[in-house]
Parts: C-alpha cells; sequence; structure tokens
C-alpha cells in the first residue's frame, strides 16, 4: 500500500532558527511499505492485544534536515500493528513525537529518536476510569428538527508544546457520538482524563451534527463559560447537568 494523498498542508510556522524553515503537513500515514519505503527508517507500534486497532488514534510530529512535518495514522480494521515512515522526501528524520489514544486506556506520549531501521514501540494499556456527564442542549428545538448527534472532542492544548510547535492546530481526538433525546438530554461516559496528571491543558469540545450527513449543526457552548469559551474543561466530575447552548456556524 502506498502513501495516501496530502490532505491538508499546513504551515504552522515561516522559521524554526532563523536558517530553518519549517513545514507541517497534516497527512495520514499509509499502514503498508512498499519497496522503497522499507529502505526508510520506521516506527513499529505495536498494539496491546484485545484492542480493536480501528479505534486507535495516533497522531505524530517529527523533525529533521527538512525542518518539521506533523500527520496521523489512518486506522484499519485486524491490524497487530501500525508503522510511521520516519523520514520526508527521503530525508530520514532525527526524531519523531508521537501521541496515542487507544478507548479505555491513558493517552500515550512517546518521545523517539530515529536509529537504526526501525524503532519498535509497544503501546501499553494503562487502565482508565470514566466520568459520566449529562448535558442538556438549548433550544430544544434545534434537536426535533432533524435528526442529530452530539460528537465529543478532546482538544489535547498541551500538544503543541509536546510537539515543539509554537502554533498551529491542537491535537484533535474523538471520544464519542451520542443521540440526544426529544428533550434535549444526552449521556456520555468522558475518558477521566483528569487524573492522568503528565498531560498538561486539555477540553472537552460538543458539537451537534447531522445524523446521516455528518454536517455540522451547532456548537455548544457550556453555558457556565459564558461567552469565553466553546469547550469544558478537563475536571474530575461535572454538575449534575450541564446546560449547552446552541450556536449555529
Amino acid at each position: 500500500m502506498t502513501s495516501q494523498p496530502i490532505l491538508t498542508n499546513l504551515r504552522v510556522m515561516r522559521r524554526f532558527v532563523p536558517v530553518i524553515v519549517l513545514l507541517l503537513v497534516l497527512v495520514p500515514t499509509s499502514v503498508g511499505q512498499d519497496e522503497g519505503s522499507q529502505r526508510s527508517p520506521r516506527v513499529l507500534l505495536v498494539l496491546p492485544s484485545g484492542v480493536a486497532s480501528e479505534t486507535v488514534q495516533i497522531n505524530y510530529f517529527m523533525s529533521g534536515p527538512f525542518g518539521g512535518y506533523g500527520g496521523f495514522v489512518r486506522a484499519e480494521k485486524n491490524r497487530p500493528n501500525y508503522n510511521i515512515e520516519a523520514s520526508v522526501d527521503g530525508q530520514p528524520a532525527a526524531g519523531i513525537r508521537i501521541i496515542a489514544y487507544l478507548p479505555g486506556c491513558e493517552i500515550v506520549s512517546l518521545d523517539i529518536p530515529v536509529q537504526g531501521p526501525t524503532m519498535e514501540r509497544r503501546l501499553l494499556c494503562k487502565s482508565q476510569g470514566s466520568i459520566p456527564l449529562r448535558g442538556q442542549i438549548f433550544p430544544v428545538s434545534i434537536t426535533q428538527e432533524q435528526p442529530t448527534e452530539v460528537e465529543v472532542v478532546y482538544l489535547a492544548y498541551w500538544s503543541l508544546r509536546f510537539f515543539g510547535i509554537a502554533d498551529g492546530p491542537v491535537t484533535r481526538i474523538r471520544i464519542a457520538a451520542v443521540r440526544p433525546d426529544d428533550q434535549g438530554q444526552f449521556e456520555v461516559k468522558l475518558p477521566d482524563l483528569y487524573r492522568q496528571t503528565n498531560l498538561g491543558d486539555g477540553a472537552f469540545q460538543f458539537i451537534l451534527r447531522h445524523t446521516n450527513s455528518g454536517n455540522i449543526v451547532a456548537f455548544l457552548r457550556p453555558a457556565e463559560a459564558g461567552t469565553n469559551s466553546n469547550s469544558l474543561k478537563v475536571r474530575s466530575a461535572y454538575e449534575p447537568l450541564v446546560q449547552f447552548m446552541a450556536e449555529r456556524p
């Protein structure tokens, strides 16, 4: 399998140092390797037994003579491992940093120097608890006009610092999608990221989407945040009923 076409080209910084141009490209990594790419250094990530490989979310950022290059792995079913080619246009990376999310497990962050043809790492699953959240969307009518679902996304603000990027898109991890009832209420179990103290700042974003098309119907702003934030901070517990105000895009 060859590399997938580039989806997004993001130039997040013009200069990493005065003489180095940093190019950040967000591109899905193909899990296959052709004959040519096998000669390039690679990182082999071995999944824990029992983890559904299609649910894994892996983001990375590598640096080297090419500057900087970031992307993510395209998840597939029935895979025991994933490969990340640690080079850009034939230039080997000096190092690569990885953020891996396996549902039910703590988030894994790896800082790997590129040494040799293959760097193998086993992704361990340290069990992670969950925190229930019950929400209600206002106005209720917005959930009655069409079939909708609430998409919950974790915004890893700390990922910029971890990847060594001064500015750019934060790593986004899709947590769940749940349907609100006819009163605009929904329930979801959030991963207990509050207890994983090594992460840093993060928040949950709630987006109301059309069930069939996936189009965004509204962004859901926590009422307690006022107009200051469109996300809910990671906490150890939440109010019995969190109110969300629907704001159409």
